[in-house]
């Protein structure tokens, strides 16, 4: 029993479906460290408004906890760049697929 070729047109529509996953996924994941550094940044500015009440020992706990949150939020950052590159990287490979795709449909007409 003979086996059939896969149809070039399926192949090419299945990597531009796998590239838009990759895209949507790339997308999520920025857009889940923003929402992430943003939330950090919101917990340190709530510490400011909360830390002229406080005596000099829990002030200087929370200068710990601040030093932390300003490194977490630096952390973010990073984050937040390697995920754009991410998303960035996602949509070449995207725009790459739907030329193949336009290419193959100009060679079929």
């Amino acid at each position: 029993m003979t086996r059939r070729k896969p149809d070039l047109q399926k192949l090419v529509s299945l990597k531009r479906q796998k590239a838009e996953q990759s895209y949507l996924a790339a997308q999520q994941a920025h857009a889940g460290a923003e929402a992430e550094r943003e939330r950090l940044a919101g917990s340190l500015k709530a510490m400011d408004k909360s830390a002229a009440d406080i005596d000099s020992l829990i002030l200087s706990h929370q200068q710990g906890h601040a030093r932390k949150l300003v490194r977490d939020i630096d952390d973010q950052h990073q984050r937040v760049n390697d995920e754009a590159l991410q998303v960035r990287s996602a949509h070449d490979v995207l725009k790459r697929a739907f030329d193949s795709e336009q290419r193959l449909k100009r060679v079929k007409d």
